[in-house]
């Protein structure tokens, strides 16, 4: 099967599909949708012409809006989803600021981070994760499966996380952003996590600049290069989603601030700063 960005479906769980939509030049937007319903779920729809069209040509009605977080590419297409949809709630972190006066009209539901929080999308388990540091009002969504309620399967992290990355500081402090990633490596290993941009090749080549004595990060980075040479595609081109939290564990250097070998290989003491040190040799690529 082609590596290549592109529309693609998946089987989350019974009942439940996730489309995933490349949008711009390497964004990734989410439809989920539930097939016994009809019904779906728009995440982070930065631009809403991919996504209207595939809710379209499904016949799918849409009953919600994820947001991870502010960004325009991530909510561009937010005022224009409500206009065929606008009793759809907009579903967005409590400490959002500002509401767009497009979304005037739609009913927004703020989500709480509290971990006994019980909130659902489509009929699943649903909860979201305080992962502040990229925004201030950044969260990400994991959900949950109905027939084993103890059981997560997905997460959706926006740009709190990349495949080997993490996002920028556009806000946050370098605390909140390692507090977000501690979350976020709380997760089980057996996640699948579902980012917002494709940097995964980017990301490994500046991880083994960091620390070249991981085998891991290397064997991983040459499996993806034969994947992307086998179809000349550009590093932006390759989908190497869904990740893998448990390789990601093991070869994200955001996600290894405590670790002897990487805190060695920088000259690093303590976990501030190790992942500081890190996040300002990523800025400079």
């Amino acid at each position: 099967m082609s590596k290549r960005r592109r529309l693609f479906s998946n089987e989350l769980q019974n009942d439940l599909h996730l489309h995933v939509i490349p949008g711009f030049q390497d964004n990734y937007f989410y439809l989920l949708e539930k097939p016994s319903t009809g019904e779906c779920a728009a995440i982070d729809p930065g631009d809403a012409s991919p996504v209207q069209s595939l809710i379209s040509s499904r016949g799918l009605s849409l009953t919600a809006i994820m947001l991870t977080h502010h960004h325009r590419d991530h909510t561009g297409g937010v005022g224009f989803l409500l206009n065929s949809a606008p009793k759809a709630p907009v579903i967005l972190c409590s400490e959002w600021m500002t509401i767009p006066d497009a979304w005037s009209a739609a009913s927004v539901e703020r989500v709480s981070t509290k971990v006994n929080q019980k909130q659902s999308i489509l009929g699943f388990p649903l909860r979201a994760i305080d992962v502040r540091g990229h925004t201030l009002d950044h969260i990400a969504f994991v959900i949950g499966d109905t027939e084993n309620q103890r059981q997560e399967r997905d997460v959706f992290v926006g740009d709190a996380l990349f495949g080997a990355g993490c996002g920028g500081l556009f806000e946050g402090t370098y605390e909140q952003m390692l507090a977000a990633l501690k979350a976020l490596r709380e997760l089980p290993g057996h996640l699948r996590a579902w980012c917002a941009h494709e940097y995964t090749l980017k990301n490994l080549r500046v991880a083994i600049q960091l620390q070249e004595s991981n085998p891991l990060q290397t064997t991983r980075l040459q499996r993806l290069e034969t994947e992307r040479t086998a179809e000349a595609l550009e590093p932006h081109e390759l989908m190497t989603i869904p990740l893998e939290m448990a390789e990601e564990f093991a070869t994200n250097p955001f996600l290894r601030w405590d670790q002897p070998e990487l805190q060695k290989a920088i000259d690093t003491v303590g976990d501030l700063a190790t992942f500081t040190y890190v996040r300002k040799f990523r800025d400079r690529f």
